[in-house]
């Protein structure tokens, strides 16, 4: 072969492996978290006295997480916030069963999981949950989502 020819395949050689190894470079550096409830709405189970819903949180973004805490914001029916419950992680691990998420899996809360309100207390119309926690590359990670609940 002759030099010329070898030139140009060292060449094609390396801008090749230079394409190859610059779509590497677009690796995600952050987790990224969602939220869904199921059922949402949730409707008023007057059997259980509460609201039962189902909590998953998915990472869809190829890193793990783990969760330090979730704060629960409720709003009553005019919009006006009412209250707040934060949950730690024992809790968290009580809840979903452990508080980290691999990449690209998801957790869900246990059986019997929801809201109950005791008597006399305001209507809670929706809550904001806010999740936050530290992915596998130390990057303080939030997600929030929104939940309705239906009238007793």
């Amino acid at each position: 072969m002759n030099k010329e020819k070898r030139i140009w395949i060292a060449l094609f050689l390396a801008l090749t492996l230079m394409v190859i190894l610059s779509g590497c470079s677009g690796l995600p550096n952050t987790a990224k978290l969602n939220i869904s409830f199921d059922p949402d709405p949730s409707p008023y189970s007057s059997g259980d006295g509460y609201w039962p819903f189902t909590i998953t949180i998915s990472e869809s973004n190829g890193i793990g997480v783990t969760l330090t805490s979730l704060r629960f914001d409720a709003y009553n029916q005019a919009g006006q916030f009412i209250d707040t419950q934060w949950v730690y992680e024992d809790e968290i691990i009580e809840w979903f069963g452990s508080n980290y998420i691999a990449a690209f899996s998801s957790i869900q809360t246990q059986d019997d999981f929801g809201f109950s309100a005791p008597p006399g207390e305001e209507f809670t119309k929706y809550e904001i949950l806010t999740i936050e926690g530290v992915d596998d590359n130390n990057n303080p990670i939030e997600a929030t989502g929104s939940h309705d609940f239906l009238p007793q």
